[in-house]
Formats: C-alpha cells, sequence, structure tokens
C-alpha cells in the first residue's frame, strides 16, 4: 500500500472513532486550530508506524 493510502486510511479510521470518543469536543468558541485533532493524532499515529519518534522527523 502507498504510504500516501495508507494515510488516508488512518485518518478516516481516526475520523470515525474520534466522533465515537469525543461527540461533544471541548473548543466550542474561537478559530478552529490548525492542525485539526483528528489531523494531529493521525500524524502521531503514522510517524510511529513509520519509526519516526522524534516531532521533528514527522512531517518530512
Amino acid at each position: 500500500m502507498p504510504v500516501e493510502d495508507f494515510i488516508i486510511y488512518v485518518y478516516c479510521c481516526v475520523c470515525d472513532c474520534y466522533e465515537k470518543v469525543a461527540p461533544n469536543p471541548l473548543r466550542k468558541r474561537g478559530f478552529p486550530t490548525k492542525p485539526s485533532d483528528c489531523e494531529a493524532i493521525t500524524m502521531e499515529i503514522v510517524g510511529e508506524f513509520m519509526g519516526k519518534d522524534q516531532d521533528k522527523g514527522i512531517p518530512d
């Protein structure tokens, strides 16, 4: 599976699970964060899976 497809798959799984775990998010006011909670969780999961366990190596 190409890395891009893996990232999309993980993102979809995270979004589905996140809605079940946190149906009422704590943030209700102000600007939405960038990245979103689902995007940040996806980056951490994919980074760990790829062996990039340091924050500086994940966005590469």
